[in-house]
Formats: C-alpha cells, structure tokens, sequence
C-alpha cells in the first residue's frame, strides 16, 4: 500500500479516536498509529481541509494553537463522521471518473483493490448515475518498468533508474527513492527524492529505460510533495524566458504554457514573456509554432531560431 493510501486509512481512523480522546497529546497519538509527531500535524492540518462543505462549521477545526503551543489535540466540527453519508448522483460519477484514472496509472495488486472499489461503487449507484467514461494516457509505459516502479511504491523500496531527459537529448543513472505515482494531462509520472539532485524531482514514466529495486528502504527526505494545481511547471527568479510576439493562430498557447502577457495591439498580436525549463526546450517550441510566434528578445535565442530554421530549409532544398 502506498504512502497515500496509508494516509487515508490513518486519518479516517484518527477523526472517531479525536472525537472520544478530545485534548490527547500529539506524541500518544502518533504512538497509537505507529508514526511520529510530526506526520501527525502534518495529517491534522490536511483534514482542517476535509468536511462535508467549504465553510465555516462544514470543515473540520483544529485548534492549532493548542497543538502547537500545548503539544495537544482538539477538533471540533467532525460530527459528520459519526453517521454515513449520502452521495448524488454528480459526486457518484465524479468518484467513478477518479477511480478510472487512478486505474489508469495502477498495475499489480492495485488493480485489483481498484476494480474491487470501482465494481461496488458503480452498484451502488445503478441507473442513477451514467458515467461512460474511459481514461487513456497519451504515452507507452513498458509494462514490466510500470510494475516495478509500482511495487518499489508498495514496499518502500529504493529504485535505480535510467532516465532518458529529452530537453538534453541525454540519458542518466539516478537512484531515486519514490513517493507517489500520478498523471498529468494524460502523462505517467512518478515523484521521488532524487538522490545525484538531492531534491524532489518528477519522471515521466515513459522515459525511463530500465527500473530495478535496490533492496535498499527508502529514506524519509522530510519533504512535502509539491502542490501541483497550478501545474507541473513553476516559474522562479531564475527560470529561463523569452519575449514574444504571438499571433493570432499562437494565442492558445497563454492557456497552455506559463506566459506573462505584456502588450496587445489592434492587430491581435501580443507581446509576452514565454518562460521554458531551458533555452533549448523555448527554441524547440518556437520552431514548432513557426509563422505564429517570433522571438524579439533575446538576440541569442532569436539568431538560434534563425540558424535552425534556416539550416531545416536548406535540408529540403538539398
């Protein structure tokens, strides 16, 4: 079971507990549950997120002064717990779709817990809800490194991989140490501590070339998954841009790429900051979208364009 699925359990399990044990100190309820203090808070303040709605009263309430200052804890407004709910129709097909995608990026045992989960839920719900819905990911994931990389998950096990990076054209060995798997625009990716980067780092599970466990336990690197709701891609005082012109027919691409608008003309051209993972991935993207987008600065970048697209024309003539 994966370090999510372990969390759930856990925080289902710790709301009755609360209830009946109000002003418990955090160190006996991290004894209870077999994990330290520190993943309990980090547990209390995820379920101040969990309710039956999005206001005051419908979430649950932690008194965090009182766990931070006193060391114990007090919830309030988990009342819902103590009897079932009811789920509509709109929630019972938003949960089928969930299921499906998560399936989508399951293998092994998981699959099994899945389609278990999937088959009640869907009878439960019977001709109430219609969810025709089938999740496909874009991408080829070798079945065999798929399996792998979920067991590692399953057994907390460390994974040496060979990665191939597409904005360098290169591979690498790393040793990474897993932490979840999910998709992303209809992409496989796997989270996991990277031990040559010393920091979290996300692989796209089509691009690894071979996984093989270790027999090495994963360490706990104390590091927060990142919230990825604004995307995979964040945008830094350091992270590499160029300034635009984007035509009409390039317009979608402020929907789909972090861009910085800065000026709009009567003609419908936008002047923007387009901001990349490096120079080589910008110049691909302005190549691909030639005729629509032009590079006014920098002058590097615009002569690189200039060069390639000209050195690509010749190839034809040739």
């Amino acid at each position: 079971m994966s370090r999510s699925q372990n969390q759930v359990l856990r925080m289902l399990a710790m709301v009755p507990y609360l209830q009946s044990n109000d002003g418990v100190p955090v160190n006996d309820v991290a004894t209870e549950f077999g994990v330290t203090p520190k993943q309990i808070r980090d547990d209390l303040k995820l379920l101040m997120f969990t309710g039956v709605g999005e206001f005051a009263g419908e979430l649950i309430d932690v008194d965090l002064t009182a766990l931070e200052d006193d060391g114990v804890v007090h919830i309030r407004d988990a009342e819902f717990m103590s009897r079932p709910l009811r789920i509509s129709g709109q929630e019972g097909a938003a949960l089928i779709v969930a299921l499906r995608t998560l399936r989508a990026s399951a293998a092994g045992d998981e699959l099994t817990v899945i389609d278990s989960a999937l088959a009640k839920l869907e009878s439960a719900m019977g001709d109430t809800v219609h969810a025709p819905v089938d999740v496909v990911l874009d991408q080829e994931v070798d079945p065999v490194i798929h399996h792998t990389v979920v067991r590692a998950l399953a057994e907390g096990l460390r994974l040496a991989m060979v990665y191939a990076t597409a904005t360098r054209d290169e591979q690498s060995q790393r040793e990474v140490d897993p932490r979840r798997v999910f998709t992303e625009r209809g992409k496989l990716y796997l989270e996991a501590w990277c031990l040559t980067a010393e920091d979290l780092r996300f692989f796209r599970l089509d691009r690894v070339i071979s996984a093989e466990t270790t027999g090495e336990p994963v360490d706990d690197h104390d590091a927060a998954s990142r919230d990825l709701s604004g995307g995979m891609f964040t945008v830094g005082e350091q992270t590499p841009f160029a300034l635009v012109e984007l035509h009409p027919g390039a317009h979608w691409m402020t929907e789909s790429y972090p861009v910085e608008l800065v000026e709009q003309d009567d003609r419908g051209v936008w002047t923007a900051k387009l901001f990349g993972a490096d120079w080589g991935w910008l110049r691909r993207l302005v190549l691909r979208n030639a005729g629509s987008v032009a590079v006014l600065e920098p002058a590097e970048l615009r002569a690189e364009v200039v060069e390639a697209a000209c050195q690509a024309l010749g190839a034809y003539d040739e």
